[in-house]
């Protein structure tokens, strides 16, 4: 299912998760890699954890950063692609 503002996302549990200094990183053993992620990547796994709706993480994430509203929402669709595309959330809506 394509990501859009209306997708219901959440993180899925099997990723390992450790902080190396100011990086989060997560372990997918099941599929041997690792994905590091910066402070702004590491606020939006944590917003992952319960179901959200894509178009109310952007509204949270704008309250919480200083940038262009379209920036945001383009660069957090694009992180979410990326971990959709790892299977590391599951997207419904």
């Amino acid at each position: 299912m394509p990501l859009s503002p209306h997708s219901e996302i959440v993180r899925r549990s099997h990723p390992f998760e450790a902080a190396i200094g100011d990086t989060q990183v997560l372990l997918d053993v099941e599929q041997g890699f690792y994905f590091g992620l910066n402070s702004v990547a590491s606020r939006i796994w944590q917003r992952l954890e319960h179901p959200v709706r894509v178009s109310d993480l952007c509204v949270l994430l704008k309250a919480e950063y200083d940038g262009e509203e379209a920036r945001i929402d383009a660069e957090v669709l694009a992180f979410l692609a990326q971990l959709e595309a790892q299977n590391l959330i599951d997207v419904s809506g």
